[in-house]
Order: C-alpha cells, then structure tokens, then sequence
C-alpha cells in the first residue's frame, strides 16, 4: 500500500515509540506495501506471545491484532464479545482491542499493543483459573454510551 506523506510521518513516529518501549522486541514486516508490525511480549508468568498487528488504513481505522506465537497453540475461537476476539486473520486468533466508537486517528500503535498485553494477561487468567474472559476484562462502552453515563454523572 502506497503510503501518503503523513502516513509516514505518524508511522515512523509510532515506530519510535515502539522501539523505545519494547527495545529489540518489535519487528516490521513489509513496511511499504502491506506493512504490518510483530512485538514479542513476555507475561507476568513469563510466558513469551508474539502480536501482529496489520497496520491497513492505520490511523484512519482500526488495526486488525492476532497472537502469532505463544506457548501452546491458541483456541479455536471465532468471533465472540465473551473471549473478546474476532474471525480468525490468515489462521491465527484475532483479538478484539477496540470499539470502533472509541477508536479515532490520535489512537497508537502503543495502545493497540497494551490492549494485546492486557488480552494476554487474561487469557492466561482464564488458563489458570477457568474463570470466563469477562472476568478480567471490562466491556468498552460506546461512545453514545459513555455521553449517556457522563449526563447522569453530572
């Protein structure tokens, strides 16, 4: 995909940040056409996970994110509000990280990558304790949801 001019800027700007971050763990593949992005990431229970992310039409939309790699072969899931995944992406799970309604162009690659660490962490939750996903992970409020909460707060 033929990149504009500030697509690049944000990218190599998001790339910046991700190497500051996740210093030697981040790799970009075919970064002028089809670009996508893989960060190794270590849980808490040191268990090592690799995320791609496809960066498409980033920032305009929401990148797609799936696990790679991990200790042992991921689950069968499909598309599910309680695993928080979506359709599987060239066979690997894919991960739910945002609602389209919060997503907007100021949104980072770095958010999308700690969206994914924090999908990790509860699916090794979910591993350890059975409990559902749900458990660890709250549901993202829409944004006519989240207006509709502010006006009763206030």
């Amino acid at each position: 995909m033929p990149w504009s001019q500030a697509q690049r800027k944000r990218l190599a700007a998001e790339k910046s940040v991700l190497d500051r971050y996740f210093p030697g763990c981040v790799k970009w593949i075919d970064p002028t056409g089809d670009t996508k992005v893989e960060v190794a990431l270590k849980t808490n229970n040191d268990n090592e996970y690799t995320l791609r992310i496809y960066i498409g039409n980033f920032p305009n939309s929401i990148p797609d994110m799936v696990v790679v790699s991990s200790p042992k072969p991921m689950p069968d899931w499909g598309s599910s509000s309680v695993t928080h995944t979506l359709s599987k992406r060239d066979g690997y799970l894919q991960i739910c990280h945002y609602h389209s309604s919060q997503w907007t162009d100021r949104s980072s690659l770095y958010e999308v990558v700690m969206k994914g660490r924090v999908w990790l962490e509860a699916y090794e939750g979910h591993l350890r304790t059975t409990q559902p996903m749900s458990y660890f992970l709250r549901e993202m409020a829409s944004t006519r949801e989240m207006e509709a909460q502010q006006c009763v707060i206030l």
